[in-house]
């Protein structure tokens, strides 16, 4: 790693001895008085209307207290779903309040809500109530919802269909290599340790407060105080810890609102934390993707033409684009032609949401299993077609990208795994009796910054205590963030307390898209700014201080804890003895919330390189991978440790979608048939290797003043990808359709 590209020190999480004493406290486990327990009644149709519901058993069953349906249930409005996340409005998937109406949308639907006073209760009365429906015929695949499917113009404000270049003109050169391979991936589920909840306590008719387990308590406050028509400042939403999400506690899902219904309803607080088997229906999945890629390139490994279509699912609920082509094709590799198109398909399942680099993990297993093919085709190293295809510039904007060092992660990659040692005939390389393939792929997420703000209270004994209400979903950033305001402010690590997690707090962003640290970590920097200036204005204003009648604009911080000016640092004063001599215990200084403005002179994107080994007994083809290296360029690592737990965390995440992830659906009823961990297979201790994680390049000071890009997100991608083509290197046999098990390799 470049010298400097460290923030600081290997840390230690602050919240480490929290976790592993029990004293971290996560949503659904807050102790609120008089709190009674809800439990669902779920549809198991997938489409069609209720006609009735009889709940006199249930309701003479011990310990209930209310029954909420369609029929009953107190109705907020319909918040809307349509504004930039980035504003702060929030973020809703499923673009429907829960109990809305009699009509059935996907299997799985909450239609009915039990509140008792023990979960035991709760659940039994839950058994007792009878739903009968009038169903209709469901649309559950892609060919069925044809007639409904859109071609979506833009996702987020970026463009989803692309086009530049003839790309006809390219595959029509019959003097070009060509290749055209369709790729496809399954239904994926978050998983996370932690599943979903909501405890809702009305403290009066308009103050309602909600632990919930979110990525973004802001949004929450905001979808929730809209849908009841209350002042924002009435909805208090608290989320210290979270266990995990992968993008599927970003949006506001039904059991939010349910559980501020039912409360309302019970007359107590309710708490509804959200079955495993739920974690399948009710809080998104990564669609399924049906990826056609095209490749054409000259003799010499040139692209002339890159094609990617796609075909991906949503809901009728909900409009949900995973822009798969856009954010792989339309931005990792130079081509004078490129053509991307996605369709959507509704179909009668509930909405699919955001899971770990959307858009860029499917898209980036297909692309990258298409570059691997197309150099076996040419009889190329797999490296070599890559770093020959290199972009300097954003292939689609034509604008540098900033800070980039992919070619470095190549050589560094190449040299940890011992790449010049690869035979690249298929199913040549032995290990005893097994199998030996080695596989590689690019890994790129785009760097995003959205707004935030912090309040610091800078207490006369040198301590602070730093506020935002942003998140830690296990990734580290209760560290990360104590990490940049120790350098940002100029105080020891140790003297920072650094709070997150409650809307009380000054915004903060949804803990999404890889932007966390990068805008924290800005909002910290124009903190730190103003809290010296503050500073400033005390100490030019005291006679007791070397800086008295200085201009402010003259002073910064010239040393950790001490102000000074900046063409004589001699001329200097303390942060502490500033306070001391005023005689003030504290100071508590806060930034406003800004509005991101993107720079269009340059892209951002993170890089990266995986090199994986596999193992596979040709009697029995199971798949083992044995090693694997990943080496990322980053912009500036603010703390190591955590930044290579993510790595490593995402990519066991990418193995576990190349052999084991899928859910699967019943055809007649469209309920999932697999919905629990023991059929859910994903990555455990016994199945993750040695992964070697490397960070090269420099701070990237361009996009932030910290120099950081995110990284939560980069991990996964290209990891699927890696494996797939050591697969293919071990056995010859090409894999394309996700996961890759055994029954593919007989």
């Amino acid at each position: 790693m470049a010298e400097g590209n460290i923030l600081g020190p290997a840390r230690n999480r602050v919240d480490g001895k929290a976790k592993v004493t029990g004293a971290a406290k996560y949503s659904v486990e807050f102790e609120v008085p008089k709190c009674a327990y809800a439990w669902p009644v779920d549809s198991n149709i997938a489409k069609g209307k209720i006609t009735g519901i009889d709940t006199s058993a249930a309701q003479k069953s011990p310990g209930v207290l209310a029954i909420v349906s369609h029929l009953n249930a107190p109705k907020p409005k319909e918040p809307g779903a349509k504004e930039s996340r980035d504003s702060g409005h929030g973020i809703r998937n499923e673009e429907r309040v829960p109990f809305a109406d009699n009509e059935v949308h996907y299997a799985g639907q909450y239609v009915a809500l039990v509140v008792a006073q023990t979960i035991e209760q709760a659940r039994h009365a839950a058994r007792l109530v009878r739903v009968s429906y009038a169903p209709e015929q469901p649309l559950l695949e892609m060919e069925e919802a044809e007639h409904r499917a859109r071609k979506p113009s833009k996702n987020h404000d970026e463009n989803v269909q692309l086009k530049t270049g003839n790309v006809d003109a390219a595959f029509a050169d019959s003097s070009l290599t060509r290749i055209e391979q369709t790729y496809s991936t399954p239904t994926e589920t978050h998983n996370p340790i932690e599943m979903s909840g909501t405890i809702a306590a009305w403290e009066a008719d308009d103050k309602l407060t909600l632990w919930d387990s979110t990525q973004f308590v802001k949004g929450v406050q905001s979808i929730v105080s809209r849908a009841w028509n209350l002042p924002t400042e009435n909805v208090r939403v608290i989320c210290p810890f979270v266990g995990g999400a992968f993008g599927c506690k970003g949006a506001v899902w039904p059991h939010v609102l349910a559980a501020a219904m039912a409360a309302k309803a019970a007359g107590v607080p309710v708490k509804f934390h959200v079955r495993r088997q739920d974690m399948f229906t009710s809080i998104g999945h990564r669609t399924p993707t049906q990826q056609k890629v095209s490749l054409a390139a000259t003799p010499d490994g040139k692209l002339k033409a890159m094609r990617h279509v796609t075909n991906t699912l949503t809901s009728t609920v909900g409009q949900f684009t995973e822009s798969a082509g856009a954010r792989s094709t339309g931005v990792m590799y130079a081509s004078p032609s490129i053509w991307v198109e996605e369709t959507v398909f509704p179909v009668n399942m509930s909405t699919p949401t955001f899971m770990r680099a959307p858009g860029e993990c499917p898209g980036s297993y297909a692309l990258e299993c298409a570059m691997d093919e197309l150099a076996y085709a040419l009889k190329m190293d797999p490296v070599e077609l890559r770093i020959i295809n290199h972009a300097d510039n954003h292939p689609v904007k034509n604008v540098p990208f900033s800070a980039k060092h992919l070619k470095e992660c190549y050589q560094v990659g190449a040299e940890k795994f011992g790449w010049s040692k690869r035979n690249p005939k298929p199913a040549s390389m032995r290990d005893g009796e097994l199998l030996v393939g080695w596989g590689m792929a690019t890994k790129t997420y785009p760097a995003h910054i959205q707004g935030a703000a912090a309040r610091v209270t800078l207490k006369a004994d040198g301590s602070a205590t730093v506020q935002c209400a942003t998140h830690d979903l296990g990734t580290g950033a209760y560290t990360a963030f104590t990490q940049i305001s120790s350098e940002q402010l100029g105080l020891p690590f140790e003297k920072i307390r650094f709070e997150l997690g409650k809307s009380d707090y000054p915004f903060g962003p949804v803990a999404g898209g890889s932007n966390s640290t990068a805008t924290v970590g800005k909002a910290l920097h124009e903190l730190a700014e103003a809290l010296h200036q503050t500073l400033a204005q005390l100490a030019i204003k005291d006679p007791k201080s070397p800086l008295q009648n200085q201009n402010p604009q003259d002073i910064s911080m010239v040393a950790p804890g001490r102000l000074g000016l900046k063409t004589d640092s001699s001329k200097s004063d303390t942060f502490i003895d500033i306070l001391r001599r005023v005689r003030r215990d504290s100071i508590i200084v806060e930034t406003p919330l800004k509005t991101e403005q993107a720079n269009k002179n340059w892209a951002f994107q993170s890089w990266g390189a995986d090199f994986v080994e596999v193992k596979i007994n040709p009697v029995l083809p199971r798949v083992q991978v044995t090693r694997a290296v990943s080496v990322i360029n980053c912009g500036r690592v603010v703390t190591f440790k955590p930044a290579r737990n993510q790595i490593i965390g995402g990519v066991n995440m990418g193995i576990g979608m190349a052999l084991m992830e899928a859910t699967e659906y019943d055809p007649q009823t469209g309920l999932p048939a697999i919905r629990n961990l023991a059929d859910y297979h994903v990555v455990t201790n016994a199945d993750a290797p040695v992964i070697d994680v490397a960070f090269v390049g420099e701070p990237d000071f361009t996009f932030n003043p910290i120099g950081c890009r995110g990284i939560g997100e980069i991990g996964i991608v290209g990891a699927a990808a890696a494996v797939a083509n050591a697969v293919y290197h071990a056995t010859g046999k090409r894999v394309r359709d996700l996961p890759i098990t055994l029954d593919k390799l007989i």
